[in-house]
């Protein structure tokens, strides 16, 4: 018996490391699709990633150094091995591993936050079809999904209550992306406000100091280490109120946040009641400070920005909402794992 649930177990993995896979190839293809192969060897992705190691990038980027660092000793073990074209071949290869990392990711996110193994392959095929909408006016942008998957890791680690966890996820989050310093309040608002056993706040005060801390001394960090950049303004609008303006007024911002986000958000917002309270208290950690801040300092047409909010908020939330306690649909299996989210919640 044991033998066989092991060997089922196996094959679960082993299937949806190969659907992951699958879906990771798709969703890079069509960034490179939107691009071209030139783009990568001679255009802006290579440019930027020279300028990130050269300590020339600018405000933000140049403080986004974990992907660059890491894609660069790819590229020189690809040119070791002499396979043809290294560099483009190391940028896709490394984004189809991140790709499928984040949908891997998901599918256990969800499953922990009480989704039965059927929507949680559904949030997958959701997550995949964002993602694959979401290049306008992108590179490859490996420091977005570096950032989906340290909150999908983080979102793990307190559903699972491995806290100590999250300071590790911190430090390389902090290393790749700057909205990284949402993660240690999740560890604060899920402890205090959907911790179910006693005391779990004070582990989680302490974590939460651990890894603001760890988060500050890596922003700072690379602030010394790189010195004062020049800002990036896109298209000549500075943040704030004159970003913001750009953005509203523009008919792309609501076709593409269309494209990537669909009508998810909306479903999910109407089956707020339906969430367990881990779900309630990331959305409430995350999403308004996320759309606030993204809406005054970035181009919103350029909607991989909220991937993180997608993945990790409105599509579990949107699946909730589609008769997740239907014994007919979730099985006994997604039954289970439906009373462990509320047991989470």
């Amino acid at each position: 018996m044991e033998r066989s649930l092991s060997k089922n177990a196996l094959l679960s993995v082993v299937f949806l490391l190969a659907l992951s896979l699958s879906l990771g190839l798709f969703t890079t293809s069509e960034y490179v699709r939107a691009r071209g192969i030139a783009y990568f060897e001679q255009g802006e992705q290579l440019r930027r990633h020279r300028a990130v190691l050269e300590g020339r990038a600018g405000n933000p980027w140049q403080y986004r150094v974990l992907a660059p660092y890491l894609i660069e000793q790819v590229m020189r073990l690809l040119a070791l091995l002499r396979v043809p074209r290294p560099v483009a071949v190391a940028f896709i290869s490394f984004r189809v591993l991140q790709d499928t990392a984040v949908l891997f990711l998901a599918f256990y996110y969800y499953r922990r936050l009480g989704l039965s193994f059927f929507h949680a392959l559904v949030g997958m095929g959701l997550l995949a079809w964002s993602i694959s909408y979401s290049h306008y006016g992108s590179d490859l942008q490996f420091s977005t999904f570096f950032d989906l998957i340290f909150f999908l890791i983080a979102g793990l680690c307190l559903l699972s209550r491995r806290l100590w966890g999250v300071i590790l996820v911190t430090f390389l989050a902090g290393l790749n992306r700057e909205t990284s310093g949402l993660i240690p309040f999740l560890v604060l608002f899920h402890s205090v406000f959907a911790g179910n056993k006693r005391g779990a706040w004070r582990e989680g005060l302490f974590v939460f100091f651990a890894s603001f801390a760890t988060y500050i001394s890596v922003f700072v960090g690379l602030r010394l280490l790189f010195g004062r950049q020049a800002l990036i303004v896109p298209y000549g609008h500075h943040p704030g109120a004159d970003l913001l303006r750009f953005n509203l007024w523009r008919l792309i911002t609501w076709r593409q946040l269309l494209a990537t986000l669909n009508v998810v958000p909306i479903v999910a917002m109407l089956a707020y009641h339906r969430w367990p309270r881990s779900l309630r208290v990331f959305f409430w950690t995350v999403v308004p400070v996320w759309v606030i801040v993204h809406a005054l300092g970035a181009v919103v047409a350029e909607t991989r920005l909220f991937l993180v909010p997608q993945a990790m908020v409105f599509i579990p939330g949107a699946l909730f909402g589609l008769g997740w306690q239907n014994d007919a649909f979730t099985g006994e299996a997604g039954t289970r794992l439906g009373a462990n989210g509320k047991e989470h919640a």
